[in-house]
């Protein structure tokens, strides 16, 4: 693994949605739900702007004993009240199919303390959630295992 290795597709912007998500709504679930109720398949989390009741997230940890020396920890809950400070990610499927969303955020908790990772279920919105979701055209994104790293990652391919 040495020297400049990258993989790229080139897409078109399409739609863009804006969007805010109510009092309770589960941050990821929310995300897929605007995405169901505007068609997108396939898109990128542009802003992500509000407060959560909690925020459950993940981080990268070592353990020798996976394909690149680390694997992601147990969740993490901190309780709120949450501000979040920014964010962003992709809008994709599963193999199967099922809609997928990879999000990361920076959070700040009610002591000033700051966080980030990769977002799990389990984020209720606190006051307001503001998004951009931004739809992209010509390609898919597509989560599947990659052989070389062990972790479930998004593939981008063209389509017409």
């Amino acid at each position: 693994m040495t020297g400049l290795r990258f993989s790229s597709v080139d897409s078109k912007a399409g739609r863009t949605i804006v969007g805010r998500l109510l009092p309770g709504t589960d941050l990821i679930e929310g995300i897929l739900a605007l995405c169901k109720e505007h068609n997108i398949n396939f898109g990128s989390i542009d802003v992500v702007l509000g407060s959560l009741r909690k925020f459950t997230f993940v981080y990268p940890i070592r353990d020798e004993s996976k394909k690149m020396g680390v694997r992601y920890c147990d969740p993490v809950v901190i309780e709120g009240p949450i501000e979040l400070l920014c964010g962003g990610g992709l809008i994709g499927v599963n193999r199967n199919g099922e809609k997928a969303v990879h999000l990361h955020l920076v959070v700040s908790d009610r002591e000033g303390k700051v966080y980030g990772g990769h977002v799990v279920g389990g984020n209720p919105v606190l006051v307001t959630v503001e998004l951009v979701l931004r739809e992209l055209e010509g390609v898919s994104i597509v989560r599947e295992e990659d052989e070389e790293t062990g972790f479930p990652l998004f593939k981008f391919k063209n389509i017409v």
